[in-house]
């Protein structure tokens, strides 16, 4: 069972951004989002895995086209109560309805983690973007902090992280994969980004862009 159908993972899943941790965390994932996005052209995106809407709205922010989904009704429900200037619509990332070559940038932050096939969604993935386009990925760390910690949280623990060898292998599909990363936890649990200690503990959140083999 997908975690996030569960109303009450939904409804408490954007508290997280307004705690202290909470704010620093996003403020290191919206900066490796944000020069990922660089090298992207602002087009017609397909976001998968939008969960309440809050990566959509920074996608529509930059000047995305967005047509954002998710599998999870609940999640949806808070997403489109949010009024974004985006499509909102219920789809399962291994079966899309979309057509063949038709979005210029697929994106998806923390998704992976929680689907049952992810080859499958890789190849839906390859299939909707068009040739030349982009594909943006933010996952969770394998070998981090968080991952460690991942059974004392009641949504990481049914998460299967990845590996930053794993993530490039599995986009390998789709091209070659330049991956960034940030959000370094100590084993207290403190973010120690920019910090002496940064370097001490694996990142927690990779990012992966990858443009599509032509």
């Amino acid at each position: 069972m997908n975690v996030f159908t569960n109303p009450e993972i939904a409804d408490d899943y954007d508290d997280y951004y307004q705690t202290e941790a909470g704010k620093e965390v996003n403020h290191i994932e919206v900066q490796l989002i944000e020069a990922a996005l660089q090298k992207v052209p602002a087009g017609k995106m397909l976001e998968l895995g939008c969960g309440t809407g809050h990566w959509t709205e920074f996608f529509v922010e930059k000047g995305f086209d967005v047509v954002a989904t998710d599998i999870s009704d609940a999640m949806l429900q808070h997403a489109i109560s949010k009024g974004l200037e985006a499509e909102i619509v219920k789809a399962d990332s291994g079966n899309l309805l979309f057509d063949k070559e038709s979005f210029d940038v697929v994106a998806s932050v923390t998704m992976l983690e929680f689907v049952d096939d992810r080859d499958k969604v890789i190849d839906e993935i390859y299939r909707v973007l068009k040739p030349g386009g982009w594909l943006l990925l933010g996952c969770l760390n394998a070998n981090s902090q968080l991952a460690q910690n991942a059974d004392n949280d009641p949504v990481f623990k049914n998460a299967a992280f990845l590996t930053p060898e794993g993530l490039t292998a599995l986009l390998s599909r789709v091209g070659t994969a330049e991956l960034t990363s940030g959000v370094h936890f100590s084993p207290a649990f403190q973010v120690t980004d920019g910090t002496a200690e940064q370097n001490n503990n694996e990142p927690a959140f990779l990012v992966a862009l990858v443009q599509k083999i032509v």
